[in-house]
């Protein structure tokens, strides 16, 4: 039996997801995904459609599908912006320079705009990446 996957990998959902929520293997089941946390360096995808807990989902990986993706916003993004991972599944433009660093996990880049939280994004994927912005 043939394990690689192309471009996107077929899972069952530990919960309840919209269309666009970022995930990763689920800890206690590998067979299941769910949602991530802003600090989930073990991001793999999202999924293609809405799907309810136990059903079986398709998931566009990072950085490996041929195609952007659409992911869930956690607020408003700009075109063009760097996004990264936020709670709950969704991504988030980059956070400003503030008085301490503050470590992010990039996930691509924004190519249309997200006004508000829970707007979909349309993404140039990469695999998870940590980077580090400096205190201002």
């Amino acid at each position: 039996m043939d394990n690689t996957h192309k471009n996107n990998i077929t899972k069952t959902a530990s919960a309840d997801m919209s269309k666009g929520t970022v995930v990763k293997l689920d800890s206690s089941d590998s067979s299941k995904i769910s949602a991530c946390a802003a600090t989930d360096a073990n991001a793999i995808g999202v999924v293609l459609d809405s799907v309810k807990g136990g059903d079986n989902v398709a998931v566009a990986l990072f950085g490996v599908a041929n195609h952007t993706v659409e992911a869930l916003a956690g607020g408003a993004i700009s075109a063009g912006e760097k996004v990264c991972l936020a709670a709950n599944g969704k991504v988030s433009a980059f956070p400003a320079k503030s008085g301490s660093v503050q470590n992010v996990l990039c996930v691509g880049v924004a190519l249309t705009a997200a006004y508000a939280d829970g707007n979909i994004v349309e993404l140039a994927h990469r695999a998870p990446a940590a980077e580090t912005i400096a205190a201002s």
